[in-house]
């Protein structure tokens, strides 16, 4: 049997069957082990967060009504910003709110702004900023005995890392589809997968992985180029592939892309546009990581003044952060992800939390007999898997 196999053979299959054992294992849907009961399969959860990034997750008008603002106007601002997404203007309205509430000592607003500031936040894919600010907010209500608002807290952060699991999720399926459309590319078939790649680019770009949205440009060219002979949309496909990678400083994959495309579609006016829009993207880049990194530093300064007791002026500083963000384009703080088996990997702990936290708000909202939240987190845990 032996002489039979290759000897290539004898030292690579020992080092590639942990890595696919590893990814079958986190890819798999087999729930039988799991001990949670699913309702009727994943794709019920994977269509309820498809509906929720159409529609807001959360009660916009109910959550601003329990912070029973005095300033009319900032209300109608924060509500006009939450229902056109631009969530990190609304965060910066909803910092100052709290600020004035440390100022003031209301603890009640406070809590009930840092809840709605996590909201806002996993809306935004914001996850690590969500959880600070759902802990504050549980903190504050562990801290004067509010029992609703502690449920409402380890609701949310429940929902927190239910959303960081389909993200997830959703990142290795779209991994998965792109290595299968490359398969079918290389084997000579073609069938479908045109239709394939399209969806790849939506789903990454949804969760905002543009190198994966990049490399999936690239195939689609490669496949014009093979089936349809089009040589003129496989140009095109390059280009945009470009285009992600200058926005997220990626320059030698422009470089490459650039230098490859077929110059008998673009006349030297054409390649020197196409220069130009790619040195914008990057400038654009670049001035995104000099406010995000002043962004940083405001932060740190907030801690140290927190630190040293001088909450106002710390306060000053969470605001002048949030501020500096806004300014930045949606990329920016998307630039750089997590490799796939990593990702999914950390949201294994991401389920166990979301048990952990879910299993708490379940208990309270049980003990107290408010049956619609308790709906609510049930509904919530079976979608965990």
């Amino acid at each position: 049997m032996r002489r039979y196999i290759p000897d290539h053979a004898v030292t690579t299959i020992p080092v590639l069957a942990p890595m696919f054992a590893v990814h079958y294992f986190l890819l798999r849907d087999d729930d039988a082990n799991s001990g949670i009961e699913l309702v009727d399969g994943a794709a019920l959860y994977h269509d309820y967060w498809r509906l929720s990034q159409n529609e807001a997750e959360f009660d916009i008008d109910g959550e601003l009504e329990r912070l029973e603002l005095d300033d009319r106007g900032r209300d109608s601002l924060i509500r006009e910003l939450l229902q056109q997404e631009k969530y990190q203007l609304a965060r910066t309205q909803l910092l100052e709110i709290a600020a004035a509430a440390v100022a003031e000592d209301d603890q009640i607003r406070l809590g009930g702004t840092m809840l709605l500031l996590g909201e806002v936040a996993i809306n935004q894919q914001e996850l690590a900023s969500a959880e600070i600010y759902l802990q504050e907010a549980l903190y504050l209500a562990m801290s004067r005995d509010d029992v609703m608002a502690t449920a409402r807290s380890y609701q949310l952060l429940g929902q927190l890392n239910i959303r960081a699991r389909e993200l997830a999720r959703q990142a290795s399926n779209t991994w998965d589809e792109l290595w299968q459309a490359r398969n079918s590319i290389a084997r000579g078939y073609y069938r479908g997968v045109n239709e394939n790649l399209q969806s790849v680019i939506a789903s990454n770009l949804e969760i905002r992985r543009y190198g994966a949205a990049a490399d999936a440009w690239e195939a689609l060219a490669s496949l014009h180029e093979k089936v349809h002979d089009d040589g003129y949309q496989a140009q095109q496909a390059r280009i945009e592939a470009a285009r992600l990678f200058a926005s997220t400083g990626q320059m030698s994959h422009v470089r490459r892309l650039v230098d490859g495309l077929d110059r008998s579609y673009y006349s030297d006016i054409d390649m020197a546009e196409i220069e130009r829009e790619m040195q914008g993207l990057f400038e654009e880049h670049l001035d995104d990581l000099g406010k995000t990194s002043q962004a940083r530093d405001y932060q740190m300064l907030y801690h140290h003044y927190l630190r040293n007791g001088q909450v106002e002026r710390a306060w000053k500083f969470r605001i002048k952060s949030s501020e500096m963000l806004a300014s930045t384009s949606d990329r920016s703080m998307f630039q750089r992800q997590g490799d796939i088996i990593a990702v999914l990997y950390n949201s294994n702990f991401a389920m166990d939390r979301a048990k952990k936290y879910l299993k708490q708000a379940d208990a309270i909202y049980s003990d107290s007999g408010v049956s619609e939240m308790l709906e609510q987190t049930r509904e919530m845990e079976s979608l965990i898997y």
